[in-house]
């Protein structure tokens, strides 16, 4: 980014002006009993006295002044004025380019998709901006988060967790969408800032006629955002990002690496040829049902204590405030991070070793959120990067 400055001075001089012999000699009038005119003898030296008799009568002239006004001069000397121009605006959840201003007031949409076996291939995942890939209930599941498209057929849907509501909580009061979920969990997001939308619950619900329960469950993304009143608004800028181009430089060079995540055995690889990561799981390539394979611009692992659920023994409760390590994976690179939030409402703030934010390549963003071990709930996650 340039910065542009102008600087600009100016100097004004006021002239000095001399008035020389301002009383000089001059002519009296001597009345004396009705005398006429007398003009007065002239001198040429200016502080002398002049004479002038008329009769018998002296009158004394006073002596002549030069008046001089000093010369005055005047400075103003205007101040450098430096100009930085304002950064083209972004789309908040990808720090792509701002195409259309009405972005920034749509709302941001959660969908929980399954990663069960029985729901592969799944329709979507190349499509959300942002996704959260948990611990579920064995397989991991997945938290998708829509803004800047939409599609017409996402899924397979599934349930909500009790990590959901403070997962998702920063994207400004978004609209969550699940096949259903555990009582306890269904009440908490009830009650939470997001607009819950189950299974049936307004207009977008579609079930594939190819698959079986529990895995038939799909929605029409922009339909289901058409639930939200318009007392919501869009999300605020998630992450930080390069500029669209510009190269990555911070960290290693690093392909991808290798993650065990609860039960599914995750592999990503940088593309350089696309400047994607490309995922694999199981031992194959993540295909989808368009047949592309799952890609993304940044791959984000943020380790999560887990803790039980306070409301369904099946599946863990992931701590998603505070701070935790983190790796981050973008434009073929490796950097040593953290990730903070001081609560549900704010972002993740990913830094690297000096404090500094970390730029993202902009573009979508896929997190992984593996068990630390810190938890009361054992992890036994294990990443191996891949050089």
């Amino acid at each position: 980014m340039t910065n542009h400055a102008e600087q600009t001075s100016a100097s004004d001089a006021a002239g000095a002006v001399g008035l020389l012999g301002l009383v000089s000699r001059r002519q009296l009038l001597a009345l004396a009993g009705g005398a006429a005119l007398v003009s007065a003898c002239s001198s040429s030296s200016p502080n002398k006295s002049a004479t002038t008799t008329v009769d018998t009568t002296t009158v004394t002239v006073a002596p002549s002044t030069t008046a001089t006004v000093a010369k005055t001069t005047t400075t103003t000397t205007i101040a450098a004025t430096t100009t930085t121009a304002v950064p083209a605006p972004v789309e908040p959840l990808t720090g792509l380019p701002l195409g259309d201003p009405a972005l920034l007031s749509k709302v941001a949409l959660v969908v929980k998709i399954s990663n069960d076996p029985g729901a592969r291939p799944q329709t979507g995942l190349n499509d959300p901006d942002i996704i959260f890939e948990a611990w579920g209930a064995g397989p991991t599941r997945f938290a998708t988060i829509w803004h800047s498209r939409d599609l017409d057929f996402v899924g397979p849907i599934r349930s909500c967790r009790e990590q959901d509501v403070n997962l998702v909580g920063a994207f400004n009061r978004a609209v969550f969408a699940c096949s259903g979920g555990n009582p306890g969990n269904i009440a908490l997001l009830r009650s939470s800032d997001l607009l819950l939308i189950t299974e049936g619950q307004g207009p977008g619900w579609e079930l594939d006629p190819r698959r079986i329960r529990p895995h038939k469950t799909h929605a029409h993304t922009a339909f289901l955002r058409s639930n939200a009143g318009p007392d919501r608004t869009g999300p605020s800028q998630q992450f930080h990002y390069r500029t669209v181009g510009e190269a990555a430089v911070a960290g290693d060079p690093m392909t991808g690496f290798d993650l065990q995540i609860q039960q599914v055995f995750v592999q990503w690889r940088y593309d350089a040829a696309t400047g994607t990561y490309l995922r694999s799981q199981d031992g194959h390539p993540h295909i989808l049902t368009d047949t592309r394979q799952v890609s993304t611009e940044n791959v984000v692992i943020a380790f999560l204590d887990y803790d039980p659920s306070h409301n369904d023994g099946r599946a863990p409760d992931g701590i998603t405030t505070g701070t935790n390590p983190a790796l981050v994976f973008t434009g073929g690179r490796l950097i040593n991070a953290t990730w903070a939030r001081a609560d549900r409402l704010n972002p993740f703030a990913f830094t690297d070793a000096s404090g500094a934010p970390i730029l993202l390549t902009p573009g979508r963003t896929f997190i992984e959120l593996p068990n630390s071990g810190k938890g009361t709930v054992p992890g036994t996650d294990k990443f191996t990067p891949v050089p």
